[in-house]
């Protein structure tokens, strides 16, 4: 129910983008199909995360290994983090940014 409540108040919105990229021909502005050009604020009745998944190793986070925010906003696994910390330095898989893995900071869903 959360998921089509989700889809029928963004569609609206998702309409409405696509009109004006085709207006004002900006065909570059979305590039990646699994991401979108704009964030949708639906409100917290559609905030669902039952379980975070570590992107970099595919697991299931839990207690012993929680979710970790980087300071470039992306969120790993402390598993994850230590594997690709290297002499003390950690480069982000998903952007540029090297950083201190102890500037990481735990997350709570």
């Amino acid at each position: 129910m959360v998921i089509f409540a989700s889809g029928c108040m963004a569609l609206p919105v998702l309409m409405n983008i696509k009109q004006v990229i085709e207006q004002r021909q900006c065909s570059g502005v979305w590039t990646h199909k699994d991401e979108l050009p704009i964030e949708i604020d639906l409100g917290k009745k559609c905030w669902y995360h039952s379980v975070f998944a570590c992107p970099i190793l595919r697991q299931q986070t839990s207690e012993s290994n929680p979710p970790m925010k980087l300071i470039c906003g992306h969120v790993i696994s402390r598993d994850a983090l230590n594997k690709l910390t290297n002499a003390g330095k950690l480069k982000c898989p998903y952007c540029p940014m090297e950083q201190n893995p102890s500037d990481a900071k735990q997350i709570f869903f």
